[in-house]
């Protein structure tokens, strides 16, 4: 799937504020990302990376971290849209909530909706309310307000 989005100037943002910009294609969370996560925060948790251990817990095997899954954010955004900007900067959280476990194997998928933008010296701020859903589940994996700062330059 190739985005249908472009966003190569800031009215591409601000005028695009209340839309939900679509689905992302499903992502399939391997052992392996999981694992490479483990190793990149230094929290190696039984229940995220050991696969006998985790078939003693409630869950019966091994889940990805929550944090793991909103960091996708960036690669899961780039199914919806092309920015075409100069630079951009994630400058944090308003509101996060990780409501569901993904499984090692399980797949996931992100909905987007910007629901601010704003000029500012640097680009244009931009508010999304995120949806990470789990194939097969009522609940999502995670739902997240992120924000952006993306700059277009001169």
């Amino acid at each position: 799937m190739s985005p249908t989005i472009v966003i190569a100037q800031p009215d591409d943002l601000l005028g695009r504020v209340g839309e939900h910009l679509g689905w992302s294609e499903w992502h399939t969370v391997t052992q392996a990302e999981i694992d490479h996560f483990a190793e990149a925060t230094g929290n190696r948790a039984p229940i995220h990376v050991d696969p006998e251990y985790a078939k003693h817990t409630p869950y019966g095997r091994t889940i990805a971290f929550g944090m793991q899954i909103q960091a996708m954010a960036t690669m899961l955004l780039s199914d919806l849209w092309e920015l075409r900007v100069n630079d951009g900067v994630d400058v944090g959280s308003n509101k996060v909530r990780h409501l569901a476990p993904v499984f090692a194997g399980g797949r996931v998928r992100l909905g987007a909706i910007i629901t601010a933008a704003e000029e500012v010296a640097t680009g244009v701020r931009t508010t999304l309310d995120l949806t990470f859903e789990v194939e097969g589940n009522e609940r999502p994996a995670c739902v997240a307000q992120i924000v952006y700062i993306y700059g277009f330059g001169n």
